[in-house]
C-alpha cells in the first residue's frame, strides 16, 4: 500500500502545477482552479477514474479540463437560473389582454392540436417538464418530443403571428 501512496504523492507532485496553471487559464479563479484539481485527484485516489501510467500527463490534463468546462457549465446553469429569476422578479404584472391571449393559446393547444402535441406542449411548458422527462414518462424518443413542440409552436406561431404581443 506504502507504494502505491508513494505513487500518488509523486504524481501529485510533478502533475498539480500543470494542471493548477490549466484550471487556472480556463475558470479564472484561483479557489476554484485549486478545488478542480483536488477533484481530479480525489476521484483519481478513490478509484473512480482509472488511470494509465503510458498517458498521465494527457490523461491529467484532459481531466481536469473536463472538470473545469463542468464548472463553467455549472456557473452558466446557476447564472442564467439568476437571470430568470430578476427577471420574473421585475416582471409587470399580466394585462386582462395578456391573460386573454393565455386563454386563446390554452383552448388552441388543448382544442386544434393532436392530442399527443398538445400532451407534450402541457408536459413541457405548463409542467415544465425537460425533454427528456417527457420522452420517459410517454415512452418515446427524445427527437417525437422535440418534433411535437416544434410541430405545435409552428401551428401556435401561424394561428397567433397577427396578434400584437
Amino acid at each position: 500500500m506504502q507504494d502505491r501512496e508513494q505513487q500518488f504523492e509523486q504524481l501529485f507532485r510533478s502533475e498539480y502545477g500543470r494542471m493548477y496553471r490549466a484550471a487556472h487559464i480556463l475558470l479564472r479563479d484561483e479557489d476554484e482552479a485549486k478545488d478542480a484539481v483536488h477533484d481530479v485527484f480525489a476521484r483519481l485516489w478513490d478509484g473512480t477514474i482509472p488511470l494509465r501510467e503510458e498517458s498521465q500527463r494527457a490523461f491529467l490534463l484532459t481531466c481536469i479540463r473536463n472538470r473545469c468546462l463542468n464548472i463553467l457549465a455549472q456557473r452558466h446553469t446557476a447564472a442564467t437560473a439568476q437571470a430568470a429569476l430578476t427577471a420574473e422578479a421585475e416582471a409587470p404584472e399580466p394585462t386582462p389582454a395578456d391573460e386573454e391571449l393565455t386563454q386563446m393559446v390554452e383552448r388552441y393547444v388543448e382544442e386544434q392540436l393532436t392530442p399527443q402535441t398538445s400532451r407534450i406542449i402541457r408536459m413541457h411548458y405548463y409542467e415544465e417538464m425537460p425533454y427528456k422527462e417527457v420522452s420517459s414518462r410517454l415512452g418515446i424518443s427524445l427527437s417525437a418530443v422535440n418534433k411535437h413542440i416544434v410541430k405545435g409552436l409552428r401551428k401556435l406561431r401561424n394561428q397567433f403571428k397577427d396578434r400584437e404581443p
